[in-house]
C-alpha cells in the first residue's frame, strides 16, 4: 500500500513539473483566453475572471465575441438612421478610456501648460491627474499611440457595439435614464471641476464590461465622417476609410448635454483638432479575424 502511494505521488510530482515547464515554454497567445478563444500574443488574461491585460500599453480589455448587432437609432438625428444590421468579427476593446499617465508611459510629449500652442496633448485647467483620461489628444495623437502599442482604434461599428451590445438599448447600461452612479455628464458635481478618473462609474459599465462608454470624455474612432454612411455601408465588419475633412468621434463628454450620452449619437470633428473633452481608447482583433481593418465584406 505504502509502495503504490508513493508511485502515485511520484505521477502527479512529474506531471506538475511537466506543467510548470509547458507554461514558461508556451509561445505568446497559446493559452486560450476566458472564452476558449486564442489570444493574441501581446495579451494575457488577468486575475479578474473576463478581463484581459495587452502588456505593451498595461490596459485592462475586455472582449466582443463575434456576430450581428442593430446599429443607429430611429429615435436619434438623421445621420443615425437607418437602423441596420452589422455583422462584427471578435475584437478586444479597452475596459478604460486610455489614461494620462498611459501616455506619459509612451515617451511621446505633451504640455504641463494649459494653453500651449504646441502641436501636443496638454494639460486642462484642472492640471494632469493621472488616472483620468487623455485630454486634448487629436486623432492624429490617437493613431501615434495605437501604433506605439500594436493596437488600432475602434471602428465605429466596433464602438457602437461594444458600447450597447446586440439588443438595441439606448445606454451601454439599458434603457433606464442617465444618473451620477452611470455617467459624467455636465450635470455631475465631478463635471464641475474636472473629467471623472477612467475606472468610475462601474454602474454604467456595457454589456460586455467596458466603462464610460457615453460621459467623461468623447472617444475617437477610425472612421471618415459620413451623415448618409449608413445608408450604403457593407453589412460584414464596416469602416469608412474614404476621404473627407472630419472623423468620428463617439460617446458624449462631461461637459455636454445629457442627450449626448446615447450609444448611438454621432459627432465629428477635424483630426487635428484638440480639444479639453477629447481622449480615446483602443482595440485588438481576434486572433484570425480582420475586426474593423478591411472596411468591406469579407467574402
Amino acid at each position: 500500500m505504502k509502495k503504490l502511494t508513493l508511485y502515485v505521488l511520484l505521477l502527479w510530482a512529474a506531471s506538475t513539473a511537466a506543467t510548470a515547464a509547458t507554461a514558461l515554454t508556451e509561445p505568446a497567445g497559446a493559452r486560450p483566453g476566458w472564452h476558449d478563444e486564442t489570444m493574441p500574443a501581446g495579451m494575457e488574461r488577468s486575475d479578474t475572471e473576463g478581463e484581459y491585460l495587452w502588456k505593451k500599453d498595461g490596459a485592462i480589455m475586455v472582449y466582443v465575441p463575434a456576430g450581428p448587432f442593430p446599429m443607429g437609432s430611429e429615435n436619434g438625428a438623421s445621420d443615425e438612421k437607418p437602423v441596420h444590421e452589422v455583422y462584427l468579427d471578435a475584437f478586444y476593446i479597452d475596459k478604460h478610456e486610455v489614461s494620462w499617465a498611459q501616455w506619459k508611459a509612451t515617451g511621446f510629449p505633451f504640455s504641463e501648460r494649459p494653453g500651449s500652442r504646441l502641436p501636443e496633448p496638454q494639460a486642462p485647467d484642472w492640471g494632469i491627474l493621472d488616472g483620468h483620461p487623455l485630454l486634448n489628444a487629436s486623432w492624429n495623437d490617437a493613431k501615434r499611440y495605437v501604433e506605439w502599442a500594436g493596437k488600432r482604434l475602434p471602428s465605429e461599428a466596433e464602438w457602437e457595439k461594444a458600447a450597447r451590445g446586440t439588443d438595441g438599448r439606448t445606454y451601454p447600461w439599458g434603457d433606464e435614464p442617465p444618473n451620477f452612479d452611470r455617467a459624467v455628464w455636465r450635470e455631475h458635481p465631478i463635471a464641475q471641476d474636472s473629467t471623472a478618473p477612467v475606472d468610475c462609474c462601474e454602474q454604467g459599465a456595457s454589456p460586455y464590461g467596458a466603462l464610460n462608454m457615453v460621459g467623461n470624455v468623447y472617444e475617437w474612432v477610425e472612421d471618415t465622417y459620413d451623415p448618409r454612411y449608413y445608408a450604403k455601408s457593407p453589412k460584414r465588419n464596416p469602416v469608412n476609410r474614404e476621404k473627407g475633412p472630419y472623423r468620428v468621434l463617439r460617446g458624449g463628454a462631461f461637459v455636454l448635454e445629457k442627450d449626448t450620452l446615447r450609444a448611438a449619437y454621432r459627432y465629428r470633428l477635424l483630426d487635428i483638432d484638440r480639444t479639453p473633452y477629447i481622449g480615446f481608447r483602443t482595440v485588438v482583433s481576434g486572433v484570425g479575424e480582420a475586426g474593423g481593418v478591411e472596411g468591406k465584406p469579407r467574402r
